[in-house]
């Protein structure tokens, strides 16, 4: 079965190369189908709100997303998570491609694709290619221990990163030799971020409990 899942990645890495060729950045459009949720959405008008105002002004493109809509049902909730992911986006000190790849891979073991779509082009703009995001959403969670290897494609770094983000999601326990594997690559701070950004967006279960935009039983995109 590994074998298997190995080829057909490696197919798939190749197929999506040959047709796309080079990586561009994509522009960071509002990426909602504004599709209902499980709450009202609430989007009090610009100038009405100073909560509502300050995750506008965070946004790249000033609007209020879905996701955004639903929290606002709570308003110091809303504010606490934008404040929270401020900083975990924002104002972090973790490599960008390594930052973005702990969040895709959580997205996927969580199966929030709404998530998703709202970060593979934040990714892609990191510095992620195509066939390593292929490789962040098909590998099989602890694809190690089923003899796949990855490093050619993530490099150590991203492999590191990456096992390290199946075992504080799967099983919250990280064994010690899985979180020293990350040690040549970060340093403390570094080290706490990883966690801290691994344990935040394990908050998708709150996203597909909610069933924001009406993603919580959509797939997770496979990148092309």
């Amino acid at each position: 079965m590994s074998r298997l899942v190995l080829w057909l990645l490696t197919l798939l890495c190749v197929f999506s190369a040959a047709l796309s060729g080079p990586d561009e950045p994509e522009a960071l459009d509002k990426r909602d189908d504004n599709l209902p949720a499980r709450v009202p959405y609430v989007f009090p008008p610009p100038g009405t709100d100073p909560i509502a105002d300050a995750i506008r002004a965070r946004r790249t493109n000033g609007t209020l997303l879905d996701l955004d809509g639903v929290l606002l049902n709570v308003p110091l909730l809303a504010q606490a998570h934008s404040n929270l992911f401020d900083v975990i986006r924002s104002n972090s000190s973790l490599p960008p491609t390594m930052r973005e790849l702990i969040i895709l891979r959580v997205v996927v073991l969580t199966n929030a694709s709404y998530e998703w779509i709202q970060h593979e082009p934040v990714a892609r703009m990191a510095g992620l290619t195509t066939e390593q995001l292929l490789v962040i959403r098909l590998a099989p969670p602890f694809f190690a221990s089923q003899g796949l290897n990855f490093t050619a494609v993530l490099g150590a770094d991203l492999v590191a990163a990456m096992t390290f983000t199946d075992w504080i999601t799967q099983n919250i326990r990280v064994p010690d030799d899985v979180f020293d594997s990350l040690r040549p690559f970060l340093n403390d701070s570094q080290l706490v971020e990883a966690v801290g950004t691994a344990a935040s967006y394990a908050g998708g279960r709150l996203i597909v409990a909610l069933n924001v935009d009406d993603k919580m039983d959509v797939p997770v995109p496979i990148p092309m």
